[in-house]
């Protein structure tokens, strides 16, 4: 069983080089009914024209060949056992041939297994999933980058991004280093599409230079074939936008139609920026028709829900139903508070007597024992930081905090100053992210257990 039918015209997949690159760095490939399922993939090569071109070609060609080679226990194992091979083979080449130092490239994997889909995905290449009956574009990976890293930071708007001056800077890629993290799906659940839903696999030379609400609307358009919709893309990519010239990178695009689903709703993790709706606009209800049924559409970062609502005399019953029940609980919560209130009266004058009985000893020794409790503090607040990572007072803990936050804001300069030409610039700034995501890490923890949470 497959979510798709294997037909031609249900599939899309083309590369063009562009109006300013010499030479094609990116590569793609796909691959029906392997051991493992039907397979997708996009590789955006870096390292020169020679150098990417290469680095990206590996890949793919490692990738498809391992994931066709055997059956695999997990669609995740059979994933990653690919994208640790391509790795290893970029590597090895680059390590026999010298003139190829340096190279590598993104991966983007689609893997349609029976009724579930599952993608992994190293760099800044994107999946997309638009909803066919919704009409709606939702991102459904998140790049590995720098700019990225300043969006979730929440220093600049996912706009700013596609113009930052670092945006091709990217902290993850194969063919750099020998340990890879690749992401997968989103809790490593399976992605449920249903009939009518598109995936797009793409390379930045798309994503980099049209807008997402652009890719929405080609998507969206009904009277173009997946065909037409998928050369549309290329053509835009190609034009560019008022804002940006198009083309000045090789662009590649895959598209693959569901159209043998079981689901009746798609579920998945949305990562579109926030605030942010790639959809088509809501229809207005028809006051002549009260009794239609209307459909509600729901989207959360588990994925979309449709549910068919009804109204009518139905609702109406519905509605009187609950006032008569809320006036009933306002009655009901009126009569709680004057009996708190009495109550509370009657307390607050027995504790009044009693305050009034307290010998001079008693409050000599409530002096004592917090006089006690007191010291206890101090003991606990000169602990040192080698008996617990963090301070168990709030001072100590905003003391490391700051510490922390100005080792942070060193590595992030250093890594603004790295050369982007230097061989070794990607690694290097995959070290200091490293260092950066652990120094977060740690901040986090800290700013939990000072507020207390």
């Amino acid at each position: 069983m497959s979510l798709i039918s294997g037909n031609e015209s249900k599939i899309f997949a083309k590369g063009v080089i562009g109006n300013v690159r010499k030479a094609q760095e990116d590569s793609h490939g796909w691959k029906l009914e392997t051991p493992n399922g039907d397979l997708f993939v996009v590789c955006d090569g870096m390292g020169g024209h020679v150098g990417g071109a290469m680095a990206s070609r590996l890949a793919v060609d490692s990738i498809v060949g391992f994931i066709g080679k055997e059956q695999y226990a997990t669609p995740m194992e059979a994933l990653n056992g690919a994208l640790q091979f391509a790795n290893m083979q970029i590597l090895g080449y680059a390590a026999e041939h010298p003139e190829y130092q340096g190279m590598g490239t993104t991966a983007c994997i689609v893997l349609i297994q029976g009724d579930g889909v599952w993608i992994a995905h190293v760099g800044d290449s994107r999946i997309y999933l638009y909803l066919g009956k919704e009409k709606q574009l939702h991102r459904i990976t998140k790049d590995h980058s720098y700019v990225q890293t300043l969006v979730d930071a929440g220093e600049i708007t996912d706009e700013e991004a596609e113009h930052h001056p670092n945006k091709n800077r990217i902290l993850k890629a194969l063919g750099i280093k020998p340990e890879l993290q690749p992401t997968f799906n989103y809790e490593n659940k399976p992605i449920h599409p249903k009939n009518g839903d598109v995936f797009l696999i793409c390379s930045d030379g798309l994503s980099g230079m049209i807008p997402d609400r652009t890719i929405w609307s080609v998507l969206g358009e009904d009277s173009l074939t997946l065909q037409q919709k998928g050369d549309t893309l290329i053509d835009r990519a190609m034009e560019g936008e008022t804002v940006c010239p198009g083309g000045q990178d090789n662009c590649t695009v895959e598209l693959i139609e569901v159209d043998k689903s079981p689901w009746k709703e798609s579920e998945f993790k949305s990562y579109n920026p926030k605030g942010v709706t790639y959809e088509a606009p809501a229809r207005k209800k028809e006051p002549t028709f009260p009794k239609q049924n209307t459909i509600n559409h729901t989207t959360n970062e588990g994925g979309v829900r449709i549910e068919a609502k009804g109204n009518g005399s139905a609702s109406n019953k519905r509605l009187f139903k609950i006032i008569a029940i809320s006036l009933a609980a306002l009655l009901l919560v009126g009569v709680i508070v004057w009996i708190a209130l009495s109550a509370k009266d009657s307390k607050n004058n027995n504790i009044n007597a009693t305050a009034v009985a307290m010998t001079e000893d008693e409050i000599n020794d409530d002096e004592n024992g917090s006089n006690r409790d007191e010291n206890k503090l101090n003991e606990n607040s000169c602990k040192t930081e080698e008996e617990s990572p963090f301070s168990n007072d709030t001072t100590g803990l905003q003391r490391n905090i700051n510490q922390w936050e100005a080792k942070k804001k060193t590595l992030k300069e250093q890594q603004e100053k790295l050369n982007v030409n230097d061989p070794k610039y990607l690694s290097k700034s995959t070290e200091l992210q490293t260092e950066i995501d652990d120094l977060q890490k740690k901040i986090d923890q800290a700013a939990k257990k000072r507020d207390g949470k």
